[in-house]
């Protein structure tokens, strides 16, 4: 078919038209080969100059379009929508920028008009070689999986659960929550944790379309945006989820007694257990690790207790398949180990504590009931905070701690009157608009804040902990007796696990890699897959909460029951007779969307993934890799224009 080419120059008010000779740009394409109308308006991107445009297409017959305007990102696909709309391929449409690229930036009028000529010319050869592309669309499961039953998880599992939409809410623990489930207030708002969570965990556990797998991992999954197939293996808690009512009559009679890692070892546990007054779900498990009857002995204790039935030792585990549309990573984080950091005395001496130790002594179901208590079962009269611990180990500001520590210390003065509290720190770092006023609150209240330019050192003096610190030149000694830590927070170890089974990379410290930090920061280069919360990197109950929001909205705008998933049209291509099997472009794709075909011994390209950036064409050795509508005739004709 001959080509018919219809240009549009516009003028953009003054923008384009005071600057550059429109009139002369529409004389020297008139004459061009194919072009059959060439025409000047003052604001095409306007419902006139749209209107115009259709109209133009529609009274001349018109099968490719030229428009010289603005900048394509802002326009491109409104005057792609217009060709559409009265039946031209979207993709038959070439728009070239004569405002940012020649007005605004050529002050010779005359040399931005030869420019804007040469730029116009170069679209008609363009064009002239751009093929129809078709849109295309494919069925989808509207369904989520939610990894990670954290404030993040919960608020993106709240979210998605919509009408026609099921969310499968999967947590590695016995119970959801999260480390928010183990606070006894939080800041900025100083309000009960668990009294602002049982809401949420409430309603998780009650909605219909959700369905909470605790005490589960992600075995595997495979599959793309849209129709991911994930396998779940559910451990065996050998309770019975259905017939336990959570009266909790088989936890007395067990002889075994272990330290519960939930308090963070300051109190003891059975071997059946749940991990903590109020836990949810409210269903008890057994560590098989100590329970006597999976050691070898006759031991059937909490069965005889049971008045329901609800033991089951021949449970086993089960390998559950789903099927979801999208995944939300919110596998959250851990603080850095202290093992490393001996000079804190950690694990050494009698009370030094860690900050979610004493969250947990300060908890009214925490092991002492919410008393700050000493080893040896008294009541400290001075306490030292120690910010920062670890940062110089990691290289990063956690940008919690120091919030932390100082809502702490505001708890001991409430619980301990008479206390003397010192806050020992290197920098303060008070970011949220309440952080400042809380400060001051505490200042106001006497507590002694101590800037250490040198590494703290803790030892022991009797009964009392000596920190050696140093302000300036000199090194002081404060004597205290009880230390709290506040140390850095560090990716979540089961990261590198979810890193290599969903392709998404890992940053220098160890987070997952955002698709982009400031406008993408709940994405990741995997399309499909999603990050919310302190696995993308530290924040606080807010943030994380906001970006659990934001990542479930960006799936509800993508992934709508009952309509299909439209996919990228301009995607890559490659061409089995003359790809050499490198798997070069394998290695590059930061979308995990090439894959080798080992029957062919060739590469692959998984249309639904592929996000058409170019990466494997530029690095493909034998150009066998194409995109489409960026072919390499198209973009040599482009240049051969702009030469002319």
């Amino acid at each position: 078919m001959e080509d018919r080419i219809g240009v549009f120059v516009c003028e953009c008010g003054p923008n384009i038209g005071a600057t550059i000779d429109v009139a002369s740009i529409i004389e020297e394409v008139k004459g061009i080969e194919g072009v059959v109308i060439a025409k000047p308006h003052k604001l095409l991107c306007s419902k006139d100059g749209l209107e115009f445009l259709k109209e133009e297409i529609k009274a001349n017959n018109l099968n490719r379009i030229v428009a010289a305007a603005c900048t394509p990102k802002q326009y491109e696909q409104l005057f792609m929508r217009a060709c559409e709309s009265v039946g031209l391929n979207p993709y038959l449409f070439q728009m070239t920028n004569i405002r940012e690229q020649c007005a605004w930036v050529t002050e010779n009028n005359e040399e931005a008009t030869e420019k804007a000529k040469s730029m116009v010319i170069a679209a008609i050869n363009r064009v002239k070689k751009q093929e129809p592309l078709e849109k295309r669309a494919i069925e989808t499961s509207p369904d989520v999986l939610v990894i990670g039953a954290g404030v993040a998880g919960l608020e993106a599992t709240l979210t998605l659960a919509q009408k026609h939409r099921r969310v499968y809410l999967l947590e590695k623990a016995p119970c959801i929550g999260g480390i928010g489930a183990m606070l006894e207030e939080v800041y900025q708002t100083m309000e009960c944790a668990p009294c602002m969570l049982a809401p949420e965990l409430q309603e998780v556990l009650q909605r219909d379309n959700i369905e909470p797998m605790t005490y589960s991992e992600l075995e595997d999954v495979v599959g793309s945006f849209g129709n991911f197939t994930v396998k779940i293996r559910k451990k065996a808690r050998y309770v019975d989820e259905e017939a336990c009512i959570g009266c909790n009559a088989c936890f007395e009679p067990c002889p075994v007694d272990v330290p519960n890692s939930y308090n963070a070892g300051l109190s003891q546990r059975k071997a059946i257990y749940l991990p903590y007054a109020g836990a949810l779900p409210n269903i008890p498990l057994i560590d098989r690790e100590h329970c006597k009857r999976f050691a070898g002995e006759d031991c059937t204790l909490c069965e005889q207790s049971c008045a329901f039935g609800a033991i089951k030792y021949d449970d086993e585990d089960e390998i559950i398949e789903k099927k979801a549309g999208a995944v939300i990573l919110a596998v959250g984080a851990t603080m850095i180990e202290l093992g490393s950091l001996e000079k804190y005395g950690y694990g050494k001496y009698d009370n030094v504590y860690t900050a979610l130790e004493l969250e947990r002594l300060n908890a009214s179901n925490g092991p002492t009931g919410g008393k700050i208590l000493l080893k040896d079962g008294s009541k400290p009269k001075s306490i030292a905070f120690i910010y920062c611990v670890g940062r110089e180990k990691i290289g990063y500001c956690s940008g919690i701690c120091c919030m932390y520590s100082v809502k702490l210390a505001n708890h001991m003065m409430d619980k301990l009157p008479g206390v003397s509290i010192y806050s020992l720190y290197s920098d303060l770092c008070l970011p949220k608009k309440e952080s400042q006023r809380i400060y001051d609150r505490i200042m106001d209240r006497g507590i002694a804040f101590l800037r250490s330019n040198e590494t703290e050192r803790v030892s022991s003096n009797g009964n009392k902990l000596v920190i050696h610190y140093g302000t300036g030149s000199a090194t002081r000694k404060l004597e205290v007796d009880m230390v709290v830590l506040s140390p850095a927070m560090v990716p979540n170890p089961d990261i590198v696990k979810f890193s290599e089974l969903f392709d998404i990379p890992l940053d220098d410290m160890g987070f997952f890699t955002e698709e982009h930090a400031l406008m993408k920061p709940f994405a990741t280069p995997l399309e499909g897959i999603y990050i919310a919360g302190c696995c993308q990197g530290p924040k606080d109950i807010g943030d994380s909460v906001s970006q659990g929001s934001a990542a479930a909205g960006k799936i509800l705008s993508r992934l709508i029951p009952g309509e299909k998933l439209e996919l990228e049209t301009k995607v890559a291509s490659i061409d089995e007779e003359k790809c050499s099997g490198c798997s070069v472009c394998i290695a590059l794709c930061p979308f995990s969307a090439i894959s080798r075909d080992v029957e062919k011994e060739v590469s692959a390209v998984d249309e639904t993934l592929c996000r058409g950036c170019g990466t494997c064409v530029a690095a493909c050795p034998s150009g066998a890799a194409t995109a489409r509508h960026f072919t390499s005739e198209q973009i040599f004709e482009e240049i051969k224009g702009v030469l002319k």
